[in-house]
């Protein structure tokens, strides 16, 4: 039986132990300096219900409901409820922290992995721990990672990993002991793996990746470890398994890879070409990194429509798994290595309509090249063994230096807020975030910062969203004539401006304004003829922004008191999504006001033949029907008492 790669001599116990502290203790302190950072776009629609939680039912909500993926991350959910009922910036602090320790927590389990890895491969307990400890300092230190630490709800990915990584480790333990105890081996494996990938996926849908991790460890680093050959077939077959099982979801999803998806803009096929070039990306922000090269904001980048650059990228890549493969006899790490980064990007990197690129998407996706360069650094021939091993360190030492600039820099929001705007010209968010944190600071004053946010503003060519929550700041601290040159402007870019589902949430705020006239000179009656110059967008005719326009034109038509076209709309709004709840529910809300009871009872019954989703049911539109023979039944005995006095 191989033994566990614990070191037998004190000596070196000790120097890995207090290298393996000196390590956490660095990342700790880097990260610390991001501590203060501000919180982002997606922390807030997720978190910001932690500020209000009085009630278990309203925690249960919370952790149950969750938004972010299709099975809502209930795990990484209830994780965040040890920072409910704090003020915002003392929560995104505390959760930052928290996040940082999971961080750290990733680090000693990869310096693990890595080490029992090497000891399998055969490398004596001293060389497998200082090999396994640089990689886990190189991926520790690794700046594209900054933002899953940094970004509050990046917790999802860090925690999926974390639970990963425990059930990958375990799985990792079995090999130690299949050749005495086969059976005990697959058990233990077995279940390690499943409930370590089953608590992944609930902290985050990638968690589903596991397996195939798991399957690169064992077809491409272990291939030829000792075991008894059906405990191998059916091991390898299993987790084979779990990669058919992932392909068969990926080709079979109900899409047209040819047509333009009305939300992103782009087909799949536009992604999957955009994506091959992305990873090169990636890998050069890896490897090669500057302190203000990382940001949130991605949400500038088009997809590549051409087929040159697709094409060598994929090429490259090809000719480099080819190479791999090839040499794998002799040395198995850049197969490992190219594996497990395209394991990392199977699912987020590939056909399924997101975002195109985010940083977080590589946390543990890199960790396969962090392993490999430590490796192949410290099995230098000749007399470069040593040189290998130093420059690694070096090279490492400047990627501590490197984290440190950058969560220094996300530490500032305004200088972080200007830089990622320097970086992002043509980016809505980073704009808006300017915007935001300049609001934040200055107040009341912000009519002195206003010159540049707008020359911000004025740089992105199409920053309609930014400019409407400059605007939204401006209101009651710039001149009337001034509101008013913003409001043209916007109704001069409405029918152009990119779609984007934060305009409409600016626009209910420009509406409150206006309704209790804190933003004069705009009115009720401006911003329904703003919400119709969205109407006109050819951006905003596809059919799920089209729906949201026509609700919002709907609302603001009603506002001010123009029921026939806020009929209009919702009629317009009804054809195109009969099912949605809050259509039906400003229906009712119109009728019943009018008192046309009857028209309410049969706008709930046409939906009644129509396959619904899980929020409109038929306990839901019977409880909207009960409510609407209430209102009747109140206002017919009221009409009674006034016909008899």
């Amino acid at each position: 039986m191989r033994s566990l790669p614990l070191a037998k001599d004190t000596r070196h116990r000790v120097s890995v132990g207090l290298g393996l502290i000196l390590l956490l203790s660095a990342t700790c302190f880097i990260y610390l300096q991001g501590l203060n950072a501000w919180v982002f776009y997606d922390d807030l629609p997720n978190l910001s219900a932690l500020e209000t939680l009085d009630t278990l039912e309203e925690a249960w909500r919370f952790v149950t409901e969750g938004g972010a993926g299709p099975l809502g991350r209930p795990l990484a959910q209830l994780s965040f409820l040890i920072h409910a009922n704090q003020p915002r910036m003392d929560a995104a602090s505390d959760a930052r922290f928290v996040n940082i320790l999971i961080h750290l927590a990733n680090g000693v389990l990869l310096y693990v992995l890595g080490a029992m890895l090497l000891r399998l491969r055969g490398q004596d307990e001293a060389r497998s721990d200082w090999i396994a400890l640089g990689a886990a300092a190189l991926w520790s230190f690794m700046p594209l990672l900054a933002s899953t630490t940094l970004i509050l709800i990046q917790r999802q990915t860090s925690l999926a990993t974390l639970f990963g990584l425990i059930g990958l480790t375990v799985f990792v333990y079995g090999y130690f002991i299949q050749s005495q105890r086969p059976k005990q081996a697959l058990l233990i494996q077995g279940l390690g793996l499943g409930i370590g990938t089953l608590l992944a996926i609930l902290a985050k849908e990638n968690g589903a990746l596991f397996p195939v991790y798991a399957l690169v460890i064992d077809a491409v680093l272990l291939p030829n470890l000792s075991a008894p050959s059906p405990l191998r077939r059916l091991r390898r077959g299993t987790l084979s398994l779990g990669l058919a099982a992932l392909l068969v979801y990926l080709l079979t999803l109900n899409q047209d890879w040819s047509s333009v998806d009305p939300l992103r803009g782009w087909s799949v096929f536009e992604r999957l070409q955009t994506e091959v070039v992305l990873l090169w990306q990636y890998l050069y922000l890896a490897f090669f990194p500057q302190p203000t090269a990382f940001s949130p904001f991605y949400d500038d980048l088009t997809v590549i429509r051409g087929w040159w650059a697709p094409t060598l990228s994929a090429l490259g890549f090809l000719a480099l798994t080819l190479i791999a493969v090839l040499i794998r006899r002799r040395t198995p790490w850049p197969l490992f290595a190219l594996t497990w980064f395209f394991t990392g990007h199977l699912l987020e990197s590939t056909v399924i309509l997101l975002e195109l690129m985010f940083e977080h998407r590589n946390y543990l996706a890199v960790y396969g090249l962090c392993l490999a360069l430590s490796a192949l650094a410290w099995q230098a021939p000749g007399r470069y063994a040593r040189l290998g091993p130093a420059l690694f360190g070096v090279y490492t030492l400047l990627m501590a230096l490197i984290l440190y600039g950058t969560t220094s820099i996300w530490g500032q929001p305004l200088v972080a807020a200007e830089s990622w705007v320097k970086r992002h010209p043509n980016s809505q968010r980073a704009v808006a975030y300017l915007a935001e944190i300049y609001h934040a600071g200055f107040g009341d004053d912000i009519s002195s910062a206003l010159p540049r946010i707008d020359r911000a503003a004025h740089a992105c060519s199409d920053c309609t969203d930014a400019k409407l929550q400059i605007l939204l700041y401006a209101c009651g601290h710039t001149g009337e004539d001034d509101i008013r040159q913003r409001l043209d402007d916007l109704m001069q870019s409405a029918t152009t401006a990119q779609a984007l589902f934060q305009l409409f949430y600016n626009l209910d705020s420009l509406q409150k304004l206006a309704a209790v006239n804190a933003c004069p000179p705009i009115t009720p009656e401006d911003v329904y003829r703003l919400t119709l110059r969205l109407l006109d967008n050819p951006h905003y005719t596809t059919w799920l922004y089209h729906v949201h326009t026509l609700f919002h034109a709907a609302y603001f038509a009603k506002e001010i008191g123009d029921l026939e076209a806020a009929y209009a709309h919702l009629a317009k709004a009804e054809s195109l999504s009969p099912t949605t709840l809050p259509i039906l529910q400003m229906q009712l809300h119109l009728l019943l006001k009018e008192h046309r009871y009857s028209d309410a009872l049969a706008a709930i019954e046409r939906r009644r033949p129509l396959k619904r989703d899980r929020i409109m049911t038929d306990a839901v539109l019977d409880e909207l029907a009960d409510e609407v023979r209430k209102d009747q039944a109140g206002f017919e005995t009221s009409s009674r008492h006034n016909d008899n006095p």
